[in-house]
């Protein structure tokens, strides 16, 4: 017996894609705080650099994901 919906459901999870923006920024993070470490900089230096890039790109995902949901 074959079984049709009639109405296809949208699938969200926003967990998923709060975790996707999270390791994306943490890894954008991790990357600037090595770049700046490799360039000799001070360690204080480093954990700005690493945590302003965390902070921006975790701002603008938080927004990207908050545009899309609205446009669904």
């Amino acid at each position: 017996m074959a079984t049709t919906q009639a109405t296809p459901q949208a699938c969200t999870h926003p967990g998923r894609d709060l975790a996707i923006v999270a390791l994306s920024a943490a890894l954008v993070g991790l990357f600037a705080f090595t770049v700046v470490t490799l360039l000799n900089g001070t360690p204080l230096g480093a954990l700005k650099a690493g945590s302003g890039a965390f902070a921006t790109v975790a701002g603008f995902g938080l927004a990207l994901l908050q545009h899309l949901k609205r446009n669904q």
